[in-house]
């Protein structure tokens, strides 16, 4: 039987965490996936921790960068070895839930070939100093109608699960924003693909992010996630017609986001 899934987890000096992500991986109810561990010139020992942890495991694809891109250009390498018709991203101080996998391929098979992606609900995790974890915040997230519901959406869904050949229709992960791929590439792509396809909503707790100090949403990059999604936004709603303004607002957090689409005169 042919696999079906692949998991893509791009690294970028996160050893400390790499574990607890692996391992959530390795543990799923659904074994019959391949892994690809992209490492984006870590200068830690995230690349020792990976080959200690997946050795002999003909599952697992090892691909080491050999200059630091960002996490945009990590997923397009990743993508161009991607074999199966589904994959599921996992960011590396992240982990999954042990029928994630499951629940998520059961959905997308189950669904039309019109929908590009499944999307599962989120446990927010919040580490202290000392590195204990303190549950932050439960996201259930929701379906959308349109492309322009998905657009005033301010958080990300969390675990998404992709059809490979919608993701490349849509020339996969593109880095032509301001800072070539290092920040939203996520949004980037879902707002690509819910202008030409459908998204699925799983509603089970299925992913647990952890907030820390490295995290790349940490709040002194926040505006650089702000230059991007004012990029992205401009762009896209011009090639969908060029019929709406955005109007954005800094919430106190340090985001920015969209607060209204005002439709141009004439």
């Amino acid at each position: 039987m042919k696999t079906k899934l692949t998991i893509v987890v791009p690294v970028y000096n996160r050893e400390i965490y790499l574990i607890r992500c692996l391992e959530s991986i390795f543990h799923q109810t659904f074994q019959d996936w391949n892994l690809i561990l992209v490492d984006d010139f870590s200068i830690d020992n995230s690349v020792d921790v990976i080959k200690n942890y997946t050795s002999g495991d003909s599952r697992v694809t090892i691909i080491e960068k050999e200059k630091n891109e960002g996490v945009g250009k990590a997923l397009s390498d990743a993508l161009q070895q991607i074999a199966t018709p589904y994959f599921m991203v996992v960011d590396s101080d992240d982990w999954i839930e042990p029928t994630a996998a499951e629940e998520l391929l059961h959905k997308l098979e189950a669904s039309s070939r019109d929908v590009s992606l499944v999307y599962g609900n989120m446990l927010t995790w919040e580490e202290d100093r000392n590195g204990e974890l303190m549950c932050k915040e439960y996201t259930v997230h929701k379906p959308f109608t349109d492309k322009y519901e998905f657009l005033m959406y301010p958080p990300m869904p969390s675990p998404r699960m992709f059809s490979t050949e919608w993701v490349k229709k849509v020339n996969g992960f593109e880095n032509d924003d301001p800072y070539g791929g290092r920040f939203a590439e996520d949004r980037y792509l879902l707002i690509k693909l819910i202008a030409v396809s459908r998204f699925e909503h799983v509603d089970k707790h299925l992913y647990n992010i952890r907030i820390h100090q490295e995290n790349t949403t940490k709040k002194e990059n926040r505006k650089y996630f702000g230059e991007v999604r004012k990029y992205v936004y401009n762009k896209l709603l011009k090639e969908w017609g060029d019929e709406y303004e955005p109007v954005f607002e800094w919430t106190e957090a340090g985001w920015m986001k969209l607060s209204d689409l005002k439709l141009k005169e004439g």
